[in-house]
């Protein structure tokens, strides 16, 4: 029994140490790392991965190249705020995979990371469920798109889309959540990826995850003539980029930042701006929370 552990042992041995000798360390770690892209191909390292070596002609890959997400590292690193390794738990695949404990001597920080947002963020080759994913569609997308990591900052909204789409934690308003919530069984997926045809590059929708507006007619909730939302998104837009200029006034021209009217007023305004811009996850909440703000006029202004 002795003899047969001791040989065990001793082929594992020699099988690793044959690898290391094929591929080099890197290469090994890279065989057991999870599906990451790579910002620099040619970097050496365990974080490093090369989805494009088996994906690279897939439509889903070559969508996600044209995706936002394509670009989360670099856009974090030249953004405006300031720069925490915190931050790359939703700029960067791989912070809460590799770690010193994983891989000794590589620890993943802000000068080692080399992913952006990228296929191990939402799959896994041990993961069981469908498409792969690392947990229920529904819960994914909310895990980096909302506004309380705090990264940028305290009382900077850098992310609002799930407060949005749920209508919560403005101020002043009540809880109002979006009319989709429940029409959207899988949530953000249900129009950021709807897609006609899976074999086909799409330029929205898919892995580019750009939401298009014409889901919104075919699915059949807005293809009337008085409900067309190619017509009422520019109105809703001019809407609300109006009530957005006008808060921002009152912001600007208010005397004492510190008192609540300000901070409320301020609250709801970022929250806003949080979301796409203008608030698009939930029309009647940002239209809500901005009127609130616009309420608060006479306390802004003499306090």
């Amino acid at each position: 029994m002795k003899q047969s552990l001791l040989f065990l042992g001793l082929s594992i041995l020699m099988g690793t140490i044959a690898l290391f000798a094929l591929y080099g360390y890197d290469e090994v770690s890279t065989l057991h790392a999870a599906p990451v892209e790579a910002a620099t191909p040619e970097t050496k390292t365990p974080f490093a991965e090369g989805c494009e070596k088996c994906h690279g002609q897939e439509p889903a890959y070559q969508e996600w190249q044209q995706a936002g997400h394509f670009h989360a590292l670099v856009n974090l690193i030249e953004g405006p705020y300031e720069l925490q390794t915190s931050c790359l738990s939703c700029h960067s695949a791989g912070y809460e995979v590799f770690d010193e404990r994983v891989y000794p001597g590589h620890t993943y920080n802000v000068e080692t990371a080399v992913n952006a947002v990228s296929c191990s963020s939402c799959h896994s080759h041990t993961s069981r469920s469908e498409h792969l994913l690392v947990k229920p569609a529904k819960h994914l997308c909310v895990t980096c798109h909302k506004m309380d990591c705090g990264c940028a900052g305290a009382g900077i909204v850098h992310q609002s889309q799930s407060e949005m789409f749920l209508g919560r934690e403005g101020a002043g308003v009540k809880r109002m959540p979006s009319p989709h919530v429940r029409a959207m069984k899988k949530r953000c997926v249900h129009c950021h990826m709807a897609k006609e045809d899976p074999e086909v590059v799409a330029q929205h929708g898919g892995h580019t995850f750009v939401a298009d507006f014409s889901t919104c007619s075919a699915s059949g909730c807005h293809d009337s003539a008085d409900n067309d939302m190619t017509v009422k998104l520019p109105q809703y837009r001019a809407e609300i980029e109006a009530k957005m200029q006008a808060v921002k006034a009152m912001l600007d021209a208010s005397p004492n930042r510190t008192s609540q009217a300000y901070l409320d007023a301020k609250l709801n305004y970022d929250m806003v701006k949080g979301d796409s811009g203008y608030g698009l996850h939930n029309m009647p909440y940002a239209n809500a929370l901005l009127d609130y703000s616009l309420s608060l006029k006479s306390e802004l202004l003499n306090d």
